[in-house]
């Protein structure tokens, strides 16, 4: 037999192979259960309706329809867990100074107005002239805070440094409130991840970086069907408003690449395909009604993340999507 007719086999059966397992993953994995799915995370809790990642935004933002909070944590010089998602302090109270470098009792208060995140020309406000009891819940949140005031509640935390503590500390109360079953983590960094992973296997990681790149160009060849994957959810970007505004001064060699990026990402069989392994995907973070219908319709994601819970919430109740998973 020639070294071309054997090649030629071994392609046709990986093709197909590659093909029938794509749609049908369950005849060689065994599909996750998942203890909970969403459709609507509130990015920050609602960063553009409210004062991002404070009590107040989490308080609108459920009564809004939201079904899961999106949260960031870092670690204060005293060592307490708090939710906030910049390393320094003065995007948010005015004030000079890092974190880290700050007992959380001399944290300053979040400022009454901020300019949103990626977007300096709108200003969010907390409206305290209307209602001054909004004062006590613009204290940065400790995060054991925020289980206590949402027993109930899916909550996914981004870990936003490299800190052994706080991995330890955030672990610790996911344990303590037992909130294993309703919580999500994991990191951009990949490194953090691993540590997540090592810190407490039980709780549901999202991919990193890293693991999202390996799962595309898995994908993309062939071998996503056939590999096993440590994530429990597949969360990653799809280009909006948020990104637009984001990437606006980029040179166009990079406004290229990441346009190429976001086509191999975003793909609705990839989606498809882990959704049937029991692996939800989120995307983020999606701010009108044009983003919403590409992200469930035509990519047929899980949930989105988005900064406008209001506007989400009024899109779900006018659409009905079916769960994939």
């Amino acid at each position: 037999m020639s070294l071309f007719v054997v090649c030629t086999t071994f392609a046709t059966v990986y093709a197909i192979s590659s093909y029938v397992f794509l749609r049908k993953p369950q005849w060689i994995h065994r599909k996750r259960q998942t203890a909970f799915v969403v459709r609507h995370i509130a990015h920050r809790g609602g960063a553009a309706e409210s004062i991002e990642n404070s009590l107040l935004a989490f308080d609108k933002g459920l009564a809004n329809g939201v079904e899961m909070l999106e949260l960031d944590c870092h670690l204060t010089k005293d060592s307490q867990a708090i939710v906030h998602h910049d390393f320094a302090l003065n995007r948010t109270t005015g004030q000079i100074g890092f974190i880290r470098d700050i007992e959380y009792d001399r944290l300053p208060r979040i400022r009454g107005n901020i300019a949103l995140y990626y977007d300096s020309d709108i200003i969010i406000s907390s409206d305290n002239n209307n209602n001054p009891d909004n004062n006590d819940l613009l204290r940065i949140p400790l995060l054991k805070d925020v289980f206590e005031r949402y027993p109930t509640t899916p909550i996914n935390i981004d870990i936003k440094e490299n800190n052994d503590e706080l991995i330890r500390q955030v672990s610790d109360l996911i344990q303590q409130y037992r909130r294993e079953h309703l919580t999500y983590w994991g990191s951009f960094s990949h490194t953090i991840c691993r540590k997540l992973t090592t810190q407490n296997p039980r709780i549901v990681r999202f991919c990193s970086f890293k693991e999202a790149a390996g799962i595309v160009m898995a994908y993309w060849t062939g071998l996503l069907p056939f590999i096993p994957l440590t994530p429990g959810a597949f969360e990653v970007p799809v280009p909006g408003i948020v990104f637009e505004k984001i990437t606006k001064n980029l040179d166009w060699k990079l406004k290229i690449l990441f346009y190429l990026a976001e086509r191999a990402l975003n793909n609705r069989s990839m989606f498809a395909h882990l959704q049937r392994r029991g692996i939800p995907v989120y995307v983020w973070i999606l701010n009108n009604e044009q983003e919403f219908e590409y992200a469930f319709k035509q990519l047929g994601v899980t949930g989105v993340m988005t900064d406008y819970p209001t506007l989400l919430h009024k899109y779900l109740g006018s659409n009905k999507h079916e769960f994939m998973l």
